[in-house]
C-alpha cells in the first residue's frame, strides 16, 4: 500500500490510500465464496448451484460493500501509523476506485487536535462583572451561578485563538441536527411543521446549529487545555463516588461503561469551578 497526505491549515487532513489488487484479492475471494454458499437457485440445493450460474445471482454491490468494510479499518489504521497522524475524529471515507484486477484507491478525511492560544484567560475572567465567592451576598442564587458560568465561557472564547477543523464542526452540526429530528419525530411533528412553529427555515436552523457546534467545540478544547495547564484531574475515587450515588444497578453499570466520558465531564466541571474562583 502507498499513501499520500495532504494537510490543511485547520488541522484537517486528506489521506489517499492506494491498495494493490493482490492485497485485496484474498479477502475478495473469501467473501465471494461465503456469499456463494448462501445462494439459492431453483433446482439446486442451497449453495450447490454451479459457480458460474451462482455468480450471476450475486449482488455485486453487496460483495464490494463487504470487502470494503472488512479491509478498510486495517488499511486506514496502517496509513495513519505510517504518516504519524493522531486523528481525533472518525474519518469520512471516499472510494475513488474499486475494480477487479486493479489497485483500489480510497481517500480518508479527518483531523487532528487544533492548536490553541489561550491568551491571558485569567485576566479576562477577572474583568468580568460577575458574582464571586466572598462577595457581600448571603448566598449565590442558581440564576447568579448560571450567569457567572456563562460570563466565564464568553470570556474564555473571547480570549482564546483557535481554528476548528471544518470536518469536526460539520460532524457536530450533523449530530445536533439528527438529535433535533429525532426529538421532532418523538413529538409527533414533521420537520416542516416544526420549522413553521418556530418561524424559521431549514437554512436558519442549519446556521443556528453550525454556530452552536462551533461554540461547544471551542469550549471543549479550551477547557481541556486549561485543565492540562493547571494540572486539573479527576481521581478514580471521585469517579467511583459519583457512580456509587446511582441507586439503580443498571445505571451504575452504564456509568462504569462510560467512565471515560464521565471523567471528562467531571474534569470540565472542576475546571469551570477553578476558573470561577479566580
Amino acid at each position: 500500500m502507498t499513501t499520500a497526505l495532504n494537510k490543511l491549515p485547520d488541522q484537517s487532513f486528506e489521506l489517499t490510500m492506494t491498495v494493490p489488487w493482490t492485497d485485496i484479492k484474498t479477502t475478495f475471494d473469501q467473501i465471494v465464496d461465503r456469499l456463494l454458499s448462501e445462494v439459492e437457485i431453483e433446482g439446486f440445493r442451497k449453495g450447490k448451484a454451479p459457480r458460474d450460474l451462482a455468480l450471476k445471482n450475486l449482488d455485486q454491490g453487496k460483495i464490494y460493500g463487504q470487502v470494503v468494510n472488512e479491509i478498510l479499518p486495517k488499511i486506514y489504521s496502517d496509513a495513519v501509523s505510517e504518516q504519524k497522524l493522531n486523528p481525533i475524529a472518525s474519518p469520512k471515507i471516499h472510494i475513488i476506485s474499486a475494480e477487479p484486477d486493479k489497485d483500489w484507491i480510497f481517500k480518508a478525511v479527518s483531523c487532528e487536535k487544533p492548536q490553541i492560544d489561550l491568551g491571558d484567560y485569567k485576566a479576562q475572567i477577572k474583568t468580568a462583572k460577575i458574582w464571586k465567592p466572598g462577595d457581600e451576598v448571603k448566598a449565590e442564587s442558581a440564576e447568579n451561578k448560571s450567569q457567572r458560568i456563562n460570563e466565564i465561557i464568553s470570556k474564555l472564547i473571547e480570549s482564546a485563538k483557535i481554528t476548528l477543523p471544518a470536518i469536526l464542526v460539520e460532524s457536530e452540526e450533523e449530530r445536533l441536527l439528527a438529535q433535533l429530528i429525532d426529538d421532532i419525530r418523538a413529538a409527533g411533528l414533521t420537520y416542516d411543521q416544526y420549522l413553521a412553529s418556530k418561524g424559521t427555515t431549514a437554512d436558519g436552523i442549519k446556521s443556528q446549529y453550525h454556530a452552536q457546534a462551533e461554540a461547544a467545540l471551542k469550549l471543549e478544547f479550551i477547557l481541556e487545555e486549561i485543565a492540562k495547564k493547571e494540572n486539573i484531574s479527576v481521581a478514580q475515587e471521585e469517579i467511583d463516588a459519583v457512580i456509587n450515588k446511582e441507586k439503580d444497578p443498571k445505571g451504575q453499570e452504564n456509568l462504569r461503561k462510560q467512565s471515560y466520558l464521565l471523567a471528562s465531564v467531571m474534569r470540565r466541571e472542576k475546571t469551570l469551578t477553578y476558573l470561577s474562583n479566580l
